[in-house]
């Protein structure tokens, strides 16, 4: 036991798990942003309170938008542990560790050890995936479970006679990365399975029972929700959903969500760039964009050598699950940008077999039989012309992150607290020094070390000093500490769906100053949300109210220049009010 510990002791990579278990720990307690994550964690209240499951609703009224799995998880963590922050975000941290721990999994089938560390410090080391610990989208279980759906789906390709549990594994975590973002969680593991057999020119495997009954698993852990669909909107055509009635739920969750965004058919337009994702990759794969190039570049050049066949051993299920996932999003007219971080893990695996240099080989005919037995790589590439190239650009990137980390810290929200400048000067201290030495181990080990360092600065400084600008969440809260009761409680003019999880009750929507008028002479005093717009038109009807509290609003998941600039941040605000309505 004493010899375990001392190995964790001197062991770099235990205390860079730990570092980085820290700052997504730390993530957890930060508040939850508006617009998407406040909308949902709003929504898992609401099934939570209201008891309906199967039904999503959002403020009393149908919604159909995302599938039922981040509102699920959520809702039961919120029975389990109350209305908290980190309630709402610990599913997600979950499925972020499942996305990890399937990318480790899925390398050990195909490369050695070494090459799966790799890619999963390589994965749980970049800023979209902090971005997705932080900001809690339906994006970020789907990237976990798609991850294991692939995971899982290459062992059961590999299986010479596969019994029930790889059927039953491969098919659940297809079924629940459906249930995370709909169609996409089916399409990426065809993806990656279909270039796997393309480049094998194993077409017979195509056609083998195994996959109907993944299928199968996949169809019976869609049930509940297709139900709730068929239920809620098929049986009710009268019913007016996003401005349109006959709307069929099965239909818009099979098809119009996601292919629709391709055809045309989905409402959803904001004819972005094709090559919108491109330039979504120089931040959300930071710091390792600059070494994604060379590895895909690398794996590309090695294909077309080859004549677009594998290798024995080889495994191509990282390309099709990042090449053609990728080209399928980017062909979308409605683009956002952590719609493309469902591609991070197989980013990180293209860029680990890189740096590794690294084949593992199995004997000839061992993976057509299926056989699971690995063995040690046979061919190996030299690490120095692998490494060579990446030497030039890894302190760039370390550099880059270095000056931002430091310009949060010394100029957006300046600080003087020594534990923070010191924390974050020891990590790129050692980050730098770890560059020193010409080895993948130590540039991956820096490249972790230069994440920390920024991670930290930004989850344990700029985050905490950015979020108390979201006036939906402060204003709730001081409503709270003052006693008044979110039961009555309101807005006008002006929402965020903050205001709704913090006051952890749907407020009521007050939609003229009448309203609010009588409102106040039913209920008694009622408090109100507003703006200068919606105050002017309470004054204007002569709506008698006393001010409670001011607030400086930001929208805080949309960043300004402006606003980084403590000179001019004043000028961004706008001022939002806490009023009481006295009966009249």
């Amino acid at each position: 036991m004493r010899q375990t510990l001392t190995r964790l002791v001197r062991d770099p990579w235990a205390w860079l798990g730990l570092g980085l278990f820290a700052v997504y720990l730390r993530g957890l307690f930060l508040d939850v942003m508006d617009v998407d994550a406040s909308q949902y964690a709003s929504i898992s209240m609401e099934m939570l309170q209201t008891g309906n499951w199967l039904e999503v609703q959002h403020r009393h009224a149908d919604y159909l938008d995302k599938p039922p799995l981040l509102f699920w998880t959520s809702a039961l963590s919120f029975a389990l542990f109350g209305l908290h922050n980190w309630a709402y975000k610990l599913p997600s941290l979950f499925g972020i560790l499942a996305g990890v721990y399937a990318t480790y999994r899925f390398c050990l089938l195909f490369y050695p050890k070494e090459t799966a560390r790799f890619a999963a410090f390589i994965l749980a080391a970049c800023m979209g995936v902090l971005l997705m610990g932080n900001d809690v989208r339906t994006d970020t279980l789907l990237m976990g479970m798609t991850a294991c759906a692939v995971w899982r789906v290459a062992v059961l390709y590999r299986a010479a006679r596969p019994g029930f549990a790889e059927v039953l594994w491969a098919g659940f975590f297809v079924g629940l990365a459906m249930l995370a973002k709909g169609p996409i969680g089916l399409i990426m593991p065809v993806f990656a399975v279909g270039t796997h057999l393309a480049l094998r020119r194993d077409w017979a495997r195509l056609v083998e029972w195994r996959w109907l009954l993944a299928l199968t698993v996949a169809a019976v852990v869609l049930i509940p929700m297709c139900w709730g669909l068929y239920h809620q909107f098929d049986l009710h055509p009268e019913k007016t959903v996003n401005g349109r009635t006959g709307v069929s739920g099965l239909y818009f969750y099979f098809w119009e969500q996601s292919f629709g965004r391709i055809t045309g058919e989905n409402v959803w337009k904001n004819d972005t760039s094709p090559f919108y994702f491109l330039h979504v990759y120089l931040w959300a794969f930071l710091p390792w964009p600059l070494l994604l190039i060379g590895a895909f570049g690398r794996r590309m050049t090695d294909l077309f050598q080859q004549k677009m066949r594998l290798l024995p051993g080889d495994e191509a299920f990282s390309i099709g699950a990042f090449l053609l996932t990728f080209v399928a999003l980017s062909m979308s007219k409605y683009k956002l940008p952590h719609y493309i971080f469902v591609t991070l893990p197989w980013a990180a695996v293209l860029v680990a077999r890189w740096l590794a240099g690294a084949y593992c080989r199995t004997p000839f005919g061992a993976h057509e039989s299926g056989a699971t037995t690995r063995v040690a790589p046979t061919e190996q590439v030299q690490p120095g012309k692998t490494v060579g190239a990446t030497l030039v650009v890894a302190p760039l990137v370390v550099v880059l992150l270095l000056a931002a980390s430091a310009l949060l810290l010394a100029f957006v929200f300046p600080t003087m607290s020594v534990w923070k400048w010191a924390t974050f000067l020891a990590l790129f201290g050692v980050a730098a020094v770890f560059l020193w030495k010409k080895t993948p181990e130590r540039l991956v080990q820096s490249g972790v070390l230069a994440f920390l360092g920024t991670a930290f600065v930004v989850n344990f400084h700029f985050y905490p000093n950015l979020l108390p600008y979201q006036s939906t969440a402060s204003a709730p809260r001081f409503a709270r500490e003052h006693g008044i009761p979110a039961e009555r409680m309101g807005f006008f003019n002006r929402h965020g769906h903050a205001l709704d999880f913090y006051a952890g009750h749907i407020l009521t929507q007050i939609d003229s100053p009448e309203q609010a008028r009588r409102t106040a002479a039913e209920t008694g005093d009622f408090w109100l949300y507003t703006d200068s717009t919606g105050r002017a038109r309470l004054d204007s009807a002569s709506v008698r109210y006393n001010p409670v509290a001011t607030f400086g609003h930001f929208q805080v998941a949309l960043l300004k220049p402006e606003f980084l600039s403590p000179s001019k941040r004043d000028k961004t605000l706008t001022p939002v009010y806490l009023l009481k309505i006295e009966p009249q």
